[in-house]
């Protein structure tokens, strides 16, 4: 097998952040929305809601997540068997560490990169350059580990 590539190592972190976020959210005592199944409403009674302003705008999808999914993000975010989170791969470089976290959230919520750097004045190539620098040396570190790629 070939190893880690940098492309390789992007896919798994933005697979490893939308675990992260399918699995985990708010348990809190909000009335238990998290831990109570949403309950079948006719047409009528959301006609009535919709009217009185209580209708529901956002509906958040929990998606059932299998162990090894959960495994391999926690080997990505947190670390597995002596062997550090990823972010501890370029942790000497702290732009190019914040880069692929935040093209990570980026890629999940479906937004396109050009557009959010414009929007916040970052230049675009020298994002996308601290980006996939990360990710190569991300890839360079877990290839000399010997890390099997998934």
């Amino acid at each position: 097998m070939a190893g880690w590539t940098p492309t390789l190592v992007k896919n798994a972190m933005v697979h490893a952040f939308e675990v992260l976020l399918d699995t985990t959210g708010q348990v809190g005592p909000d009335w238990f929305k998290n831990n109570w199944p949403e309950y079948r409403v006719e047409f009528s009674d959301e006609v009535n809601q919709h009217q009185e302003g209580a209708a529901r705008t956002v509906t958040r999808v929990r998606v059932q997540r299998t162990a090894r999914d959960s495994s391999r993000m926690e080997k990505v975010l947190i670390g597995d068997r002596g062997m550090p989170n990823w972010g501890r791969y370029v942790e000497a470089e702290p732009a190019a560490r914040r880069a692929p976290v935040t093209w990570c959230f980026w890629a999940i919520r479906g937004r396109h990169t050009e557009v959010e750097c414009q929007r916040r004045g970052w230049a675009y190539s020298t994002f996308r350059r601290r980006r996939d620098k990360a990710a190569a040396l991300i890839s360079t570190r877990l290839n000399a580990a010997g890390v099997v790629p998934w």
